[in-house]
């Protein structure tokens, strides 16, 4: 399984459709938390391990008001 860094920049994958996401698609992000269990994040799934979850922000600074596994992303 590949995993991201902090400070990486990622991009929402093309394979995800979900609505929630739309505002976000097409943007850079930038990794601002690495959780890889629920000691690292209260919203983590211990089912999807062994992905890591991530929180992130736009360049701008905007940050994402979800958080995404390693599935939903790709490298920028």
């Amino acid at each position: 399984m590949k995993h991201f860094k902090l400070n990486q920049k990622v991009k929402i994958s093309n394979e995800i459709n979900n609505d929630n996401y739309s505002e976000f698609v097409k943007k850079t992000l930038i990794i601002t938390n690495v959780a890889k269990n629920k000691e690292d994040h209260r919203l983590y799934d211990d089912s999807v391990s062994p992905c890591y979850l991530y929180d992130l922000k736009t360049l701008d600074g905007e940050y994402v008001p979800f958080s995404l596994y390693d599935y939903e992303l790709t490298t920028a």
